[in-house]
């Protein structure tokens, strides 16, 4: 009689579920980083529009934006929040602590999965 026995057949049952979940766990992980990569990326984005519509304003309209309470984008962004945070710059670069010709503006987007995307700029008033 030609055939496998019951021990080949459960052996190679086991080698093949071994296998399977290797790759299962090898795709999990691509997955899992495939979307934190998607979240860092929408959080840069939106980290960049915020900065890009507070370097519009006047120099004297550049102040601090919800730093206390970062605020919900809201819509399909509910998950990402931001705050525009406005410091002296740092003395090694100018001094100017009164912050009358520079200000160093963070634009800072918060999401749970990645924590926080932070981009930085100084303005000046000339």
């Amino acid at each position: 009689m030609r055939g496998f026995t019951l021990v080949e057949t459960v052996i190679g049952i086991v080698v093949i579920g071994i296998i399977a979940l290797g790759l299962f766990a090898t795709f999990t992980g691509v997955f899992t980083n495939a979307v934190r990569d998607e979240v860092v990326t929408v959080a840069t984005s939106l980290a960049k529009g915020e900065m890009e519509r507070v370097t519009r304003l006047s120099f004297a309209s550049v102040v601090d934006q919800n730093r206390g309470t970062p605020v919900s984008f809201g819509g399909n962004f509910t998950n990402y929040s931001w705050q525009i945070r406005v410091d002296a710059v740092p003395v090694a670069i100018a001094s100017d602590p009164g912050m009358a010709q520079y200000k160093q503006v963070e634009s800072r987007v918060t999401n749970p999965m990645v924590g926080d995307i932070s981009l930085k700029t100084i303005v000046t008033n000339n």
